[in-house]
């Protein structure tokens, strides 16, 4: 999770600057991003499974979570996040609640272990929709 800090959601996606500084809080993102630490987060077109992408919950909350994948849902494109050391997936988010993501190094095998994770979930899904 982030703190809010001293600006709500709606002044951080009006921001028209490249990039900005939030504290972390909390450890669901161990070790990657820990507890008290600074972390840049970068406003970007392009986000893939595996990046960390900063984001407004449907109740307010900002966070910061592992892209695991995207899915179509009534027409519109939806984003799948986890947070590293949740248990499940969290609610999908539409484009417009992403903030951007912190820009570090994404290894090629935290990238397949995040589509891995999208697909579980999607196969969960699918199970559990299918046409009987």
């Amino acid at each position: 999770m982030i703190t809010k800090q001293h600006n709500p959601a709606s002044k951080l996606r009006a921001f028209t600057g490249v990039s900005f500084r939030f504290t972390i809080k909390g450890t669901c993102m161990a070790p990657v991003l820990d507890d008290g630490q600074q972390a840049l987060v970068r406003r970007s077109f392009l986000y893939l499974p595996g990046d960390v992408i900063v984001f407004e919950t449907h109740c307010g909350e900002i966070l910061a979570h592992r892209l695991l994948g995207y899915y179509l849902r009534r027409g519109k494109l939806h984003f799948l996040t986890q947070a590293d050391n949740a248990p499940s997936a969290d609610r999908g988010i539409s484009r417009r609640q992403i903030i951007g993501k912190i820009p570090h190094p994404v290894s090629f095998s935290k990238r397949l272990f995040s589509l891995g994770r999208f697909l579980r979930y999607t196969g969960k899904w699918a199970t559990n929709h299918a046409v009987r």
